[in-house]
């Protein structure tokens, strides 16, 4: 039975014409009373409900946004991983003849060949970055800054061989900032999207990610300010 349903019959009985005086007064006074308090409620209702369904479109907008973030960085590790495999041998190959005396041609990279990611995610969602915790943002924006800006030291350098050592030895610190970019995406959704949440990462994490990329623990400690 719902509570108006509930005052109706209450309310019939009150104002039964056989009902003793008092009981009709009691009835005409209630009458006021609930016709004040049934509109508060529902009002208070529909402002809770408003406002449970404003939270839930607003976790669906950050999964959403953390599943495009994580697609995008995932084939950037990807692209890493990659790229070191590809340019690992081909760096000693050219001081084993550089060695042997031969001649290296000097001549740069095709324009674009060593971007690592176009960014259209991080582009798009640019604008909304604001909505996550100050630690995601820090991450995001860390990792995006490194990622693009491997494509441009690249293009810059004026021989191939040049290029391909810059790329190299940035390579373990794209990882790393990849895979806590990842780690950390990770705890923001764990934590149900709870922008108060502590995500940030700890040591110990930040160790074992460390020697899976390659790259000097004490080096990342000091650049995200991690105590040790």
């Amino acid at each position: 039975m719902s509570i108006v349903q509930f005052w109706s019959s209450i309310h019939s009985w009150l104002a039964d014409p056989s009902a003793p005086a008092w009981v009709q007064a009691i009835g005409s006074v209630a009458a006021v009373l609930f016709a004040v308090w049934v509109p508060a409620w529902q009002r208070r209702n529909s402002q809770r409900d408003a406002s449970d369904n404003r939270a839930r479109q607003e976790k669906e907008h950050l999964k959403r946004l953390s599943t495009g973030l994580r697609a995008e960085i995932n084939a950037a590790l990807e692209w890493a991983h990659r790229r070191q495999e590809a340019l690992e041998p081909v760096l000693k190959g050219l001081q084993d003849a550089r060695a042997k005396g031969a001649a290296i041609r000097r001549e740069p990279i095709q324009p674009g060949s060593m971007v690592v990611t176009d960014a259209i995610v991080y582009r798009q969602i640019a604008s909304e970055l604001g909505r996550l915790p100050p630690e995601l943002i820090r991450s995001v924006v860390l990792f995006y800054t490194l990622a693009l800006d491997i494509g441009r030291i690249a293009d810059g350098a004026p021989t191939a061989e040049e290029a391909y050592n810059s790329v190299f030895g940035v390579v373990p610190r794209l990882k790393m900032y990849a895979m806590l970019l990842i780690a950390t995406l990770d705890k923001f959704e764990r934590s149900d999207f709870a922008i108060d949440a502590d995500i940030h990462p700890k040591s110990e994490e930040v160790k074992k990610l460390a020697t899976k990329a390659g790259y000097p623990l004490d080096q990342v400690l000091r650049e995200r300010g991690i105590q040790p």
